[in-house]
């Protein structure tokens, strides 16, 4: 026999599947004494699970700690999913008499908005004034994106952000005034773009061209001049 209280809920699975969007997976779990199941889901892409698909362990582990008793839910816990995704989870539980029935589940996927904010911070911010001015979060953040920067490197978009990271850090140094700079500092300052390795990436001199207002020939002589020393 179904339970009416859960195909209520049912009906709210769907609604928030398509009200919160693709980065919320919201999953129903029905529970008839040590028999679990889930009974919907919506946005399941985020964990590739199916109605089909076994319990997670951090769903058995919750009923087996018996947090139910006395906790109407858990919020905000760090999950790790088996296709190796980390959601924040928050899980609620759903009683009819004192007796639990089932519990609803909503798991954020935040790791495009993760994404997205340390490549900002690496546009706008010299590693330096992050450490100093942002929380320590955030900074230790940026440095577990900088660690994998080298499997990201394959992509147009990320070479132009490390360009650009490069590119400020040396003109933050410096602070010359890039519309109208001498010989000496448009040097001076190609010399600091080698020495950081910037010339190494895909198309780095046209970039530099445009950054310092000359032509990618003038880059060229200048850079060959500091490779012959």
């Amino acid at each position: 026999m179904k339970n009416e209280l859960l195909n209520q809920y049912k009906i709210l699975v769907n609604f928030l599947g398509k009200t919160l969007g693709p980065s919320f997976e919201i999953v129903l779990h029905e529970i008839k004494g040590e028999e679990i199941k889930m009974i919907a889901i919506a946005n399941g892409e985020i964990s590739n699970r199916t109605l089909e698909d076994s319990i997670s362990s951090e769903t058995l582990n919750i009923l087996k700690n018996k947090s139910y008793h006395n906790e109407e839910g858990m919020v905000n816990h760090t999950v790790l999913l088996k296709n190796g995704k980390k959601v924040r989870s928050s899980s609620m539980f759903i009683k009819e008499n004192q007796k639990i029935i089932g519990m609803l589940c909503i798991n954020f996927d935040d790791s495009k908005f993760h994404e997205i904010n340390c490549q900002i911070l690496r546009i706008i911010h010299p590693d330096m004034f992050v450490k100093n001015y942002l929380s320590d979060v955030s900074y230790n953040v940026l440095l577990d994106e900088n660690k994998n920067q080298n499997d990201e490197e394959n992509s147009s978009d990320n070479i132009e952000t490390l360009m650009e990271k490069i590119f400020y850090e040396v003109n933050l140094k410096f602070n010359y005034p890039l519309e109208r700079l001498t010989k000496k500092e448009r040097e001076t300052i190609v010399e600091a773009l080698y020495e950081k390795g910037l010339f190494n990436l895909k198309d780095a001199i046209n970039f530099v061209a445009k950054k310092l207002f000359c032509s990618p020939t003038t880059i060229y002589r200048y850079v060959g001049k500091i490779e012959k020393k």
